[in-house]
């Protein structure tokens, strides 16, 4: 009985799949005999811009050819509705094709058009297209701005799809463009109120998925899961088997952070098998990711690295750097992990030359023609090499001629001699003048190459000489010996840049008291990691310790955690518009020089994001407290905190980057790593600063080797 039910319905999806296909042929054949037939303008450009809608996703090759044809007709006739729409069709075409620069030129024609003839929802329309282009080119603010002006405009004309539309849009760049989940939630339930209201059971199922990504992101793990599960039911009911992928893929991310590791690998695997199914690269290489990061949880490191290998190979396939960026380090993490150094800091060392590929170096103006300089001078000397290139071989093609010309002379003087031997030295002579005007080439040639390599090195030197000149600037801004002398009298600095300029910086500055009195105020000490080494790590770190000079010395903030704030904030302004997620790991400390010396009231305030201070106390250490999180746009955005420490006389800070414990080394080329730094730091804890510097950096070349520098390395010693 349940064989015959099976076959019935096989054969009713059949029927009805054949059904559809040929209501579609049907379609597609009336809107090409309307074409064909129409005697009326208008008619013409209504069937091309349908049948531009009949095959955008079935034949793009077809669509693109009718959108054109009815852009061209349309313009022709003067029919500015057709034409408008003509527009918009070849400019959201362009889009989703990743033509950006296309598309907004197409779009804005459009509007153009209907701001013409004062079509409100043709307008709505183009300012939803600008705010997806703007979303897709991660230009955040100015797609906020689009999207609200086409929510006002399908209010205004009681549009209730295109106001749910427009406010999910809002949600998204609330939620996951600015990182602003709470921010988001209004607009997501008001959308979901309107979609209710008109029974879009997809635009429902769309809404709960982004309902359940905000409280994701706001650790709200059941809430995110009601609302997941509501999307996955309307999903399987109209058949969205992508939207179910997407849907899987969140809810194995909540399960992971619970801690339900098998119900996590069952709905990852879930997602990777539709997206398999539907050749979804991009989709395939976020669930490699995520099912190598769970191995790599549950300690399943084997599974991890070959996880993760098609993670890195995916993401290759794609060109998403970032991608390859995170699959390396995941690669690198599983390799350290099982004791394959060689392999760990193989894949650590390319992750970082991803990284420095994607870092976005126009920080400020001045920095930015620092760097068009750089790039122009680099390129001149690329030049100048080609010349030098194209001068040699000409060089060479001239030997080689004057050569052969040689040989020649040198037959036919033999022929001439043999023959008629008076005219011998006459021969001779101009044999004589032959070899002459060779060696005189030879001599220019060599000249002129001689100067070229002169050219070439002086070109190089004024590169360095710029380098050298940027590390002068950057050496005056670090924190200078005389300061902290003036307030740190028992202290060392190991500062080993892994370039000639770097992204690690000391800092320090200091506020006096309102008191007036000499000696009295506040002083910070920072000891901190930019994104980046070398030259863009440099321009980096010039940033940084400006906007925590503007934060402490223009906007009197004194508070270490309300200065962090501040910087994070002044960074996301100026850098963070395009997601780039640069800007600083570190630790900033400040000592009250006017408070009284007494055991019970010796403290100091800090702040430290993601690296935490040492204290050594009575041949004890004490690992101080820190927020996991960067100075700078990342996946949390919580205030920082100030913490106090109560320090005694004799104590020992330590301050430090990540350069000296990531440093690969040793008799097996591993890591260093912070336990063996921690215990060096406490063994030599009793000796002089001066010799604790010393036994630092000999302990860091001994261990380091013939291996290259993978960071900049910066450590900080204060005698409390």
């Amino acid at each position: 009985m349940e064989t015959k039910k099976h076959l019935i319905y096989a054969f009713l999806s059949f029927l009805i799949s054949a059904i559809s296909v040929s209501q579609n042929i049907q379609k597609t054949d009336s809107l090409l005999k309307v074409y064909a037939s129409a005697t009326a303008d208008s008619n013409k450009v209504n069937a091309l811009n349908n049948l531009f809608a009949e095959y955008r996703y079935s034949d793009e090759i077809l669509a693109n050819k009718y959108v054109n044809q009815a852009i061209d007709f349309s313009s022709k006739t003067n029919l500015t509705k057709g034409y408008a729409l003509a527009l918009y069709n070849k400019g959201v075409f362009e889009g989703e094709h990743g033509n950006f620069d296309s598309s907004d030129k197409y779009i804005k024609k459009s509007l153009i058009q209907y701001q013409k003839i004062n079509n409100q929802a043709g307008i709505a329309a183009c300012k939803m297209a600008f705010g997806f282009n703007m979303y897709d080119k991660s230009n955040f603010t100015q797609a906020l701005v689009y999207f609200i002006e086409a929510a006002k405009l399908k209010e205004l004309i009681n549009d209730l799809k295109g106001q749910s539309a427009a406010n999910i849009w809002i949600g998204n760049i609330y939620n996951t463009g600015l990182n602003m989940p709470k921010l988001a939630l209004p607009y997501y339930e008001k959308a979901l109120k309107i979609q209710e209201s008109v029974n879009d059971e997809n635009g429902m199922a769309f809404t709960y998925n982004n309902l359940c990504n905000v409280y994701y992101f706001l650790q709200k793990y059941p809430e995110s899961l009601q609302n997941h599960f509501k999307s996955v039911e309307l999903k399987e009911k109209l058949g969205n088997k992508k939207g179910l992928s997407s849907s899987y893929d969140n809810i194995g991310n909540v399960y992971f952070d619970l801690l339900e590791f098998t119900k996590a690998e069952d709905y990852y695997t879930k997602a990777l098998t539709i997206r398999e199914e539907f050749g979804d690269k991009k989709g395939m290489n976020t669930s490699y990711v995520n099912i190598g990061n769970l191995y790599f949880k549950q300690k399943k490191y084997k599974e991890a690295i070959d996880i993760h290998s098609k993670a890195l190979d995916s993401a290759k396939e794609i060109n998403n750097k970032e991608a390859m960026k995170e699959a390396s380090n995941s690669l690198s993490a599983s390799y350290e992990a099982i004791g394959d150094f060689k392999k760990a800091f193989e894949y650590s060392k390319y992750s970082s030359l991803i990284k420095d590929s994607i870092i976005n170096s126009t920080f400020t103006e001045q920095i930015s023609e620092m760097q068009t300089k750089y790039d122009v001078e680099k390129k001149d000397l690329q030049l100048q090499a080609q010349e030098k290139q194209m001068e040699k071989d000409k060089a060479q093609r001239y030997l080689i001629i004057s050569a052969l010309m040689f040989f020649v002379l040198l037959f036919s003087i033999a022929i001439w001699a043999f023959i008629q031997k008076r005219k011998n030295g006459r021969l001779l002579e101009i044999k004589n003048d032959q070899i002459e005007t060779r060696n005189a080439l030879l001599q220019n040639a060599n000249q002129e190459i001689s100067h070229q390599k002169e050219q070439l090195s002086e070109k190089q030197k004024e590169i360095v000489d710029s380098i050298n000149y940027a590390k002068k600037i950057q050496t005056a801004l670090l924190a200078s010996e005389e300061m902290l002398l003036e307030n740190l009298v028992n202290h060392f600095i190991l500062f080993k840049p892994k370039d000639i300029v770097s992204g690690d910086f000391t800092w320090a500055t200091f506020v006096p008291s309102p008191s007036g009195r000499v000696g009295e105020g506040l002083f910070y000490i920072a000891c901190c990691d930019s994104t980046g080494h070398g030259v863009p790590g440099a321009f980096m770190s010039l940033l940084n310790m400006g906007f925590l000079s503007e934060a402490i010395k223009e906007r009197n903030i004194l508070k270490p955690g309300e200065i962090f704030n501040y910087v994070r904030d002044r960074l996301i302004e100026t850098i963070g518009k395009d997601e780039q997620q640069d800007g600083f790991d570190g630790i900033i400390i400040c000592i009250d020089m006017s408070m009284p010396v007494r055991a019970e009231s010796r403290t100091i305030t800090y702040a430290a994001a993601n690296n935490s201070p040492l204290i050594i106390r009575n041949k004890e250490q004490i690992q101080l407290s820190c927020n996991k999180m960067p100075v700078g746009k990342g996946i949390k955005t919580d205030s920082f905190e100030t913490f106090t420490l109560h320090y005694q006389k004799n104590d020992s800070l330590y301050l430090f980057t990540d350069g000296y414990p990531d440093q690969f080394g040793g008799p097996k080329g591993k890591k260093f790593k912070y336990k063996p730094l921690e215990e060096l730091l406490l063994k030599n804890e009793p000796l002089s600063l001066e010799v604790q510097k010393e036994k630092l950096n000999t302990t860091f070349e001994d261990w380091k080797g013939n291996l290259e520098q993978v960071d900049d390395v910066c450590i900080i010693g204060i005698k409390l």
